[in-house]
């Protein structure tokens, strides 16, 4: 009788937290593993409990929550007293007003109080919404998820893997050694000594959403340049390398961190969001830069110290796919891997990997893992609709032509993607070589920022004749420079600033039907690439259902929508 093991991660009143998800393993296999948001349709599903995430899990095996043998949970409260402890005599000692001390006393009080019922009363209160029979729960901590995540997936039979993002419970970076008989801790830095919430408050300082929009500062770093005043500011708060120390930014939380970047700077925050200054966008350079200087100056040292010469990379920031081209380049690094769920909805995974055997590791080649929906009830939706559609004989040359002829097209297939990144089953896809297509998307489909760059989707076997340094980049997470003799065949897809790009390389093993797409634009156009954008309007997740791709595509300034073998057209 099969096994099946439920991990999830919740975000509840006492945590707070982002992308909440589920994932189900079998016998040790991940099968199924999708974010709360794709089904409750809240971006980042802030501070929800993963019922729908949950409840989808348990239908794609066909079983009741009663058939699971084991849930696991990707964080261990307890560890939380490693910094309330501290905080707490921190507090007493700095604290002059006995109301004040008392006040920090009884919190701590609380937290110890509610960090053991969380997980057997929370937890299980929430789970009987969708089951009265619970099976035994346990934990493991988010940081070794995390880890976990990026190592058994990897490839590699040993490696160093570097965890970094804004919190755990009480860690924000770690390095650790893994191999064949698990992980181990070489280096643990803990919070708030904090890069995820260093980066996150100067993205607050500079109009956006932390924990939100730092993905924007990322792209928006290339435009400025290397401002002396502005580093020569930010290190004589901060320290870099490998014993960094971003405390007085990160000390108190984001707000009192953009409070002091605005006394440090000597000036206030941006209220104009989307709108820069030259000194803003050199800010965001400056950010990138130290961002860059830590991370590849600790990565060093330990491959130095170690000799293992293959990284993994996990957690938040490892989202930063500049950050990622720098380690990617380094000459002491002979490979890579960056888990393509590497925020925290990846930790699911991380948790049903620390149940396999340590030496269990095998290279992801996709992260197609969420719901599909087969052609006979997509065709039954368009008919309860009255939606006028056609079903070609060749699709894929069919939408190679329409998008060669400059359309914008919703491109809807197979299971949906687990992780931020489209690629390839709920994508938006344009023509890449001009930027009047980008900025088409960008104004009439996206309704964002004109300045924000788009990424491609290339054949896995042209990488080599575009870009510099190739690499096969699967997910959408590594940046490379294109090769500057190429860069006018694809001006839609590259950064304005700085001729980079963010590819998804597409191989025929990985997805079929979209590599015989972006082949088929090939014939036609000489270029093996496609622009590829996420199917969502600004500020929604990526559509997951048939429905929200037909809501979105009559509500957007697409002209073409592929949903499985059916092709809908405004015309």
């Amino acid at each position: 009788m099969s096994q099946h093991v439920l991990c999830f991660k919740p975000t509840l009143d006492l945590y707070g937290g982002h992308d909440p998800s589920a994932a189900i393993f079998v016998d040790g296999e991940l099968v199924f593993a999708i974010e709360e948001e794709r089904l409750n349709r809240r971006k980042h599903a802030v501070d929800d409990f993963p019922h729908k995430s949950i409840n989808a899990c348990l239908n794609y095996c066909d079983i009741s929550l009663s058939d699971v043998d084991k849930i696991v949970l990707p964080y261990v409260p307890s560890l939380e007293s490693k910094i309330w402890l501290p905080e707490l005599k921190r507090r007493l000692f700095s604290s002059k007003s006995t109301p004040e001390r008392l006040r920090w006393i009884e919190r701590y009080l609380e937290h110890r109080a509610q960090a053991h019922i969380l997980p057997t009363s929370k937890v299980k209160s929430e789970l009987r919404q969708i089951g009265d029979s619970l099976p035994p729960i346990d934990n493991q901590p988010h940081h070794r998820c995390h880890a976990a995540s990026a190592f058994h997936p990897s490839g590699f039979d040993e490696a160093l893997v570097f965890t970094v993002d804004g919190k755990g419970e009480h860690d924000s970076t770690v390095v650790w050694h893994g191999d064949e008989q698990g992980l181990e801790r070489l280096r643990t830095y803990t919070f708030p000594n904090s890069l995820g919430h260093f980066y996150g408050a100067v993205t607050e300082y500079l109009g956006y959403r932390a924990f939100n929009g730092e993905g924007k500062i990322m792209g928006l770093a290339p435009y400025g340049e290397l401002n002396e005043k502005i580093e020569t500011s930010l290190r004589s708060a901060i320290e870099t390398g490998v014993d960094y120390d971003v405390t007085s930014i990160t000390e108190h939380g984001i707000e009192d961190g953009v409070a002091q970047l605005e006394r440090l700077l000597g000036r206030p925050r941006n209220t104009s969001r989307g709108e820069f200054t030259d000194w803003q966008k050199d800010l965001a350079r400056v950010t990138q830069h130290l961002l860059e200087e830590i991370v590849t100056g600790i990565i060093k040292q330990y491959v130095n110290e170690t000799g293992i010469r293959t990284v993994t990379l996990s957690g938040g920031v490892a989202l930063n796919c500049k950050m990622n081209k720098e380690i990617r380049e380094l000459d002491a690094v002979n490979d890579v891997f960056v888990q393509p769920v590497s925020h925290d909805a990846g930790l699911a995974l991380g948790a049903g990997f620390l149940e396999s055997s340590p030496e269990t590791v095998y290279q992801i080649t996709d992260v197609y893992y969420g719901q599909a929906h087969n052609t006979e009830v997509i065709k039954s939706i368009l008919e309860t609709n009255k939606i006028d559609y056609t079903r070609p004989t060749q699709l894929t040359q069919r939408v190679a032509e329409e998008i060669a002829n400059g359309q914008l097209v919703g491109w809807f297939q197979g299971r949906t993607e687990l992780g931020p990144r489209a690629l390839g089953n709920r994508s938006i896809l344009a023509d890449p070589r001009t930027k009047a297509s980008r900025d088409r998307v960008n104004r009439f489909v996206k309704h964002r920022e004109e300045w924000r760059p788009f990424a491609p989707s290339i054949l896995a076997d042209a990488a080599e004749s575009y870009f510099e340094n190739p690499a096969p980049s699967p997910f959408m997470i590594d940046t490379f420079q294109v090769r500057p003799e190429r860069a006018s065949e694809i001006e839609a897809v590259l950064h304005p600033a700085d001729g980079t790009t963010r590819p998804q390389t597409v191989s025929k093993q990985q997805n079929p039907k979209y590599y015989q797409l972006i082949s088929d634009f090939a014939d036609i156009t000489g270029v093996p690439v496609l622009l590829n954008t996420s199917f969502n309007d600004h500020g929604e997740p990526i559509v997951n259902t048939p429905t929200e791709a037909l809501k979105d595509f009559f509500g957007m300034g697409l002209d073409v929508l592929v949903l499985d073998e059916y092709l809908v057209t405004k015309s």
